[in-house]
């Protein structure tokens, strides 16, 4: 290693969170590796792009991303475990080509590194009231629905693999939702199983991964893709802040979110509702505490057609036993 390599590798130091926990633990001794090896990868490939580190290196629960510059081009580094998802993201990059999402500048899909546009990582939608977030977040929905490439998971397949395991999973836990609960969702599976058009669709959007440019611009980090209906995608822009919209705020984010991504309103109910009900279960069988009950909440505030008042739907939703349990017996 060159002197400058050296001095460059003193810049980089993994952060102990993501020596803690991240996607490396789950593979074993090469998980170990890669980790270990992360300061001489960083290096590496700074020389190979003729690179200078010039800020303290950041994670995620995936990766390690590190500012870097090229003359005076303001870049990010970013260093992740080689697998299918990010061969998708590189590939979901490409087409974006910059709209809505990071400018892509170059990849090693093999070696799990990617080198893109750095944005402001210290302003993002999470910051953004929800009056100005909903309407922006929605454009960018839009702005990154292409015509997807082959071979990608769809909704209509996601859909469906809930209508064969929800069941089975609500039984294992107990039986956490009222019936009329996963029956419900169980009759939107099957019903959404057969959505007929197909866009590519960023899987993990939710507003802390929409990131302010420098010119003022909003663009989506780390995204998943399927290939499917935009629909697909409100449920987590409606359980990520919860805690700030509230059960009587659903349907106005709903609306929102369809003024602006140019979306189908029941379609966009629908999906809703049943990836709430997929992801209570999911959220017990991981052991998670709030968002299962963010996911109650939602269920209960879509269960009931529009227009009905939310107390009265939370009632309708949870079912005479429910409510007498809870103490309201009100007509």
């Amino acid at each position: 290693m060159t002197a400058e390599g050296q001095q460059q590798r003193k810049l980089v130091e993994v952060p102990d969170a993501l020596r803690g926990f991240g996607r490396w633990q789950h593979q074993g001794e090469a998980g170990s590796r890669w980790l270990a090896a992360l300061p001489d990868t960083v290096v590496e490939w700074c020389d190979r792009w003729n690179l200078k580190v010039d800020g303290r290196p950041m994670h995620g629960y995936n990766s390690l991303v590190v500012p870097v510059s090229r003359g005076s081009e303001p870049l990010a580094l970013k260093v992740t475990w080689p697998d299918r998802h990010m061969e998708e993201q590189v590939l979901a990059l490409r087409l974006w080509d910059g709209h809505g999402a990071v400018r892509l500048v170059d990849a090693d899909t093999a070696a799990g590194v990617m080198l893109m546009r750095r944005l402001d990582h210290t302003r993002s939608l999470r910051d953004v009231p929800l009056e100005e977030a909903v309407p922006v977040i929605g454009t960018v929905l839009r702005r990154l629905a292409v015509e997807p490439p082959h071979g990608l998971r769809t909704t209509g397949a996601i859909a469906a693999q809930h209508r064969r395991e929800l069941a089975a999973q609500w039984e294992d836990l107990g039986r956490p939702m009222p019936r009329r609960t996963l029956d419900r969702g169980l009759e939107l599976a099957g019903e959404l199983s057969r959505d007929d058009y197909s866009v590519l669709v960023n899987n993990d959007l939710h507003y802390e991964q929409v990131l302010r440019t420098w010119d003022e611009d909003w663009a989506v980090v780390d995204p998943l893709i399927v290939s499917g209906v935009l629909e697909f995608q409100v449920a987590p822009l409606l359980w990520s802040r919860f805690d700030e919209l509230g059960s009587s705020r659903v349907e106005w984010c709903i609306d929102a979110l369809a003024d602006a991504a140019d979306l189908d309103r029941d379609r966009a109910r629908r999906w809703a509702l049943l990836r709430a009900v997929e992801y209570w279960l999911w959220g017990l069988k991981a052991s998670l505490t709030e968002d299962p009950v963010r996911c109650r909440h939602i269920t209960e505030a879509l269960m009931c057609p529009r227009g009905v008042p939310v107390a009265v739907s939370i009632r309708w939703a949870r079912g005479p036993r429910r409510a007498e349990e809870a103490g309201d017996t009100d007509p």
